[in-house]
């Protein structure tokens, strides 16, 4: 019997998490490359595929006794949402044919940051209250 101390709210926590981390070093990538000539800029979105991932009508995946039963039937696990890589757009290219644009870029550095530094709030949060349970369970 599973106890779920660790529900799939933390499982999308810790996976906004690593995303966030993911996407943090792309726009470093590409605030380092600001002076590179023919540069693209890339971002990482994956808000819409964790929402996916965790409102999908599924209960979770089907276990199936052959592989052609229930085609499409699965909903992708939060574990293995990766984010798109894009193409960021900029209509103003340098003449050089670089993409990257720096306060959009910094923008974006700063958007990341605070939904990181929200996130980890809400799993420190999250073990408090664990934490607190543990402990006053014991009296």
């Amino acid at each position: 019997m599973s106890i779920g101390l660790f529900d799939k709210n933390l499982l999308l926590l810790q996976r906004s998490m690593d995303l966030s981390v993911k996407r943090n070093a792309m726009i470093s990538s590409n605030l380092a490359n600001q002076e590179t000539p023919g540069f693209r800029a890339q971002d990482l979105v994956f808000e819409d595929q964790l929402d996916r991932a965790l409102n999908s009508d599924q209960p979770g995946p089907l276990k199936t006794s052959h592989s052609r039963h229930f085609d499409g039937a699965q909903r992708e696990p939060l574990e293995t949402v990766e984010g798109q890589q894009i193409n960021s757009f900029n209509p103003d290219p340098g003449m050089d044919g670089n993409t990257v644009n720096l306060d959009k870029e910094m923008a974006k550095l700063a958007e990341n940051q605070l939904m990181f530094q929200a996130v980890t709030k809400a799993v420190n949060w999250k073990f408090r209250m664990l934490k607190s349970a543990i402990t006053e369970g014991g009296r």
